[in-house]
C-alpha cells in the first residue's frame, strides 16, 4: 500500500537539498582561495542554511514527529531506528551548527576566527548529511 507524501515534508525535503546546496557551495570560498572576503561569504552562506534548517525543524519536522510519535512502537526496528538516528544525529547537527556560527559571529566575522573551529565542521557536515538521508527516507517510504 501506497502512503501519499505529506505536502509540507516534500517542501522540507526539497528545502534540505537547498541548504545542502548552501553548504556545499560554500566550500570553496573556504577552501579555494584563503581571504577574508571569501571566508565571510562561506560564513555567510552557513548562517542562512543553519537559519533555514532551524525553520524548517519547527515548522515541519516537530510537528510531523509529534503527530507520528504514537506510531513509533509500530515501526519495524529497521525503521525504529532510522527514525531515532535521523532525531539524534539531526539535534545534535543542529547544536553543533549553533556552536559553530555563534562561535564565528562572537569573535567578529573580519577576524575569521571560524578557522579554530575548522576541525568540528567536516564531522558536523557528515552528521548533519547522514541526518538529511534519513530524513529523507522517513519522508519517502512514509514512515511516519
Amino acid at each position: 500500500m501506497s502512503v501519499p507524501l505529506d505536502p509540507a515534508g516534500n517542501i522540507s525535503l526539497v528545502l534540505q537539498v537547498v541548504v545542502l546546496f548552501l553548504l556545499i557551495v560554500g566550500l570553496p570560498f573556504a577552501k579555494g582561495f584563503i581571504g577574508k572576503k571569501n571566508l565571510l561569504i562561506h560564513g555567510y552562506l552557513t548562517i542562512l542554511a543553519l537559519i533555514l534548517h532551524t525553520v524548517l525543524i519547527f515548522v515541519v519536522m516537530i510537528p510531523s514527529f509529534s503527530r507520528g510519535y504514537g506510531e513509533l512502537g509500530e515501526l519495524s526496528l529497521l525503521n525504529s531506528f532510522n527514525v531515532w538516528s535521523h532525531v539524534i544525529l539531526g539535534t545534535i547537527a543542529e547544536i553543533l551548527g549553533f556552536i559553530v556560527v555563534a562561535y564565528w559571529i562572537s569573535k567578529s566575522p573580519s577576524k575569521m576566527a571560524c578557522g579554530r573551529m575548522k576541525k568540528l565542521m567536516l564531522p558536523l557536515f557528515i552528521v548533519w548529511t547522514i541526518s538529511l538521508v534519513n530524513g529523507a527516507l522517513i519522508h519517502i517510504l512514509g514512515m511516519l
